[in-house]
């Protein structure tokens, strides 16, 4: 190879492009165990919440430096190639490990749960995670997590929803049609007393109110006694949880 037709790039550049893959790979990863193995354990996270009240948060500056490193990188990398100098091999794996950070640390955790989807059924915390996908309008999951044992008349223990509560509260009727063919309880309660149908009404989705009163749906709504004893439980039962859990695991 012939040395004076290679690109070089600065030494400055390349220690920052060192530091801040190293730092982006660790948020990367501190990220996706988040997404799986902290939701599996706790229930559904704010994602990156807990890591920017930590003492690593500064590993949250990696992503922006390593987003213009990289754009830097490249930018100098094709302007090279248009001179017709060589890009050392080196090089081109450093840009090619950083576009899989990128990669990685984008994933949803919707992703994750699917394709780990025999821990995510298991989870204790299996009853927040199919609601909370249901929330999200994830059909998707929400068969993978039945299909895979998960009973469709799960409830979530906090607010006692089931599935068909939360699409309720969407108003997503692909899943309330999916849910109702595997024999969701169409009037099942919540805490709160309320009916899936109560809870597309009050949520304004009209359609899905409309297509439940359809499949024979009764508009159960909870008395304001329930409504404050409800709100008052779950309120004191997540601060009892918050703190079993900052006292097992800690933070990072």
């Amino acid at each position: 190879m012939d040395s004076a037709k290679t690109a070089r790039m600065p030494l400055w550049l390349k220690v920052v492009g060192v530091v801040a893959n190293i730092g982006a790979a660790l948020l990367a990863g501190r990220l996706v165990w988040e997404e799986t193995v902290w939701t599996w354990a706790r229930g559904p996270q704010m994602v990156g919440f807990s890591l920017a009240h930590g003492n690593y948060f500064f590993l949250l500056l990696s992503a922006p430096v390593l987003t213009i490193w990289f754009v830097i990188v490249t930018a100098l990398t094709v302007m090279s190639l248009i001179k017709g100098k060589l890009v050392s091999v080196r090089r081109l794996v450093a840009l090619g490990l950083t576009v899989v950070i990128f990669v990685v640390s984008g994933l949803p955790d919707r992703f994750w749960h699917r394709l780990f989807i025999s821990k995510t059924v298991h989870s204790a915390k299996a009853p927040k995670l199919i609601n909370h996908a249901a929330y999200l309008n994830d059909l998707g999951l929400v068969r993978a997590m039945v299909s895979h044992g998960v009973h469709v008349n799960v409830k979530d223990p906090s607010d006692w929803r089931t599935p068909l509560h939360a699409a309720a509260v969407t108003g997503h009727i692909p899943i309330i049609i999916y849910l109702l063919s595997q024999g969701a309880d169409i009037d099942a309660l919540d805490r709160e007393g309320d009916s899936p149908l109560q809870l597309a009404i009050s949520n304004g989705n009209t359609k899905a109110a409309a297509y439940l009163e359809k499949q024979g749906a009764k508009n159960i709504h909870g008395t304001e006694a329930q409504r404050e004893k409800a709100i008052e439980d779950i309120v004191k039962e997540g601060i009892l949880d918050s703190y079993k859990n900052n006292s097992a695991h800690g933070h990072l």
